[in-house]
């Protein structure tokens, strides 16, 4: 598994256990802590925000409490699928945060656990992209799994490719401190 493989293997072990990965999700919790950190820094009512890697809606439900500007993208057509019957107040499109022509005037772009899918290349170019499309003061909530960066294969129920990052190697890939 290398490449767009790797992206396309972990896309299709998403589909067929979007309901399992939805009841661990739902055992989980949304992040709630993390959604009220970065709402904390936007000073504006109904801010702009797009959700990379939303899954099966697991954080639109607490992020659409606070904006009805929502935009949730994932590559996962069954987790899209159960997103939209979970927040029907969201909006959820099947989409490749990777090639997703990002709007302009977006206040807050979250990316829980998702970039840990992309290499650090697809991550270099994603930063790119968010930065341009955030407005002054804006927002990109990222978490990932932390470690020196490297590819990890793991297969629970079925084969899903993760990047490890730290904070320091996407600092350094971010356009804002180039």
């Amino acid at each position: 598994m290398t490449g767009k493989s790797d992206k396309y293997q972990t896309i299709d072990t998403y589909n067929k256990t979007a309901k399992i990965h939805s009841q661990k999700f739902e055992n989980y919790g949304a992040r709630i802590e993390d959604i009220e950190k970065a709402f904390s820094y936007i000073d504006k009512s109904n801010p702009k925000v797009i959700d990379i890697g939303c899954g099966d809606g697991r954080d639109a439900k607490e992020i659409t409490k606070k904006t009805d500007d929502y935009l949730g993208i994932d590559l996962s057509v069954e987790l899209i699928k159960i997103a939209r019957k979970k927040v029907p107040r969201g909006n959820f499109i099947i989409a490749d945060f990777e090639t997703f022509e990002y709007p302009q005037g977006v206040d807050i772009v979250f990316a829980f656990a998702a970039i840990l899918h992309s290499g650090r290349g697809s991550v270099k170019k994603l930063l790119k992209k968010v930065y341009r499309s955030l407005t002054p003061g804006g927002i990109f909530f990222i978490s990932t799994k932390y470690g020196s960066y490297r590819r990890k294969v793991i297969d629970r129920d079925g084969p899903k490719v993760n990047f490890l990052y730290r904070p320091e190697d996407i600092i350094k890939m971010s356009p804002a401190w180039a």
